[in-house]
């Protein structure tokens, strides 16, 4: 059975996570907009993600060979509401084998243990069918729809806001 784990993000990470801030097209599922993508750019970004105080930015590494998948993140935490935001990014190789799903439970026990958080919550494009599958079978609960919420590409889109407690 293939599993993972969470890290944080080490120096031979780079390539891999600049190749998934540099894919356009998953940053747009991920409702970001990228503006500049050179190594510069892409490192005042783990900087950031890295130092953030109410947050989390880990690696989704592969348990067997520890090379890195994903990652995976907690934003916008509230600490006195006891709330943060999540989200995934996974690699187009590690996707639909159940990774993802782990890397989810094990951001959830990260949200819950090392946070104290209560719930997580998270926005979804509504056409990332993949995702909202994932999350709904995770018992997140629809709890609005933002519509043309989301602009990319000369696209509008709607984006699911959904909330999962812990």
């Amino acid at each position: 059975m293939k599993r993972v784990s969470l890290r944080s993000p080490e120096n031979s990470d780079f390539e891999f996570l600049a190749s998934l801030r540099r894919d356009s097209a998953l940053q747009a599922l991920l409702l970001n907009v990228v503006t500049s993508t050179d190594d510069d750019a892409v490192a005042e970004w783990l900087a950031r993600r890295a130092t953030d105080p109410d947050g989390s930015f880990m690696v989704i590494a592969d348990d067997r060979t520890g090379a890195p998948i994903g990652f995976i993140q907690i934003t916008n935490i509230h600490h006195r509401n006891r709330y943060g935001f999540v989200g995934i990014a996974l690699a187009q190789s590690a996707r639909g084998q159940g990774l993802g799903r782990l890397a989810m439970e094990n951001l959830a026990a990260v949200a819950k243990e090392k946070h104290r958080l209560d719930k997580i919550l998270l926005e979804v494009r509504a056409d990332n069918l993949a995702a909202l599958s994932l999350y709904q079978s995770m018992n997140f609960r629809t709890v609005g729809t933002l519509l043309n919420h989301f602009h990319a590409n000369d696209k509008s889109y709607d984006v699911i806001l959904m909330e999962k407690q812990l």
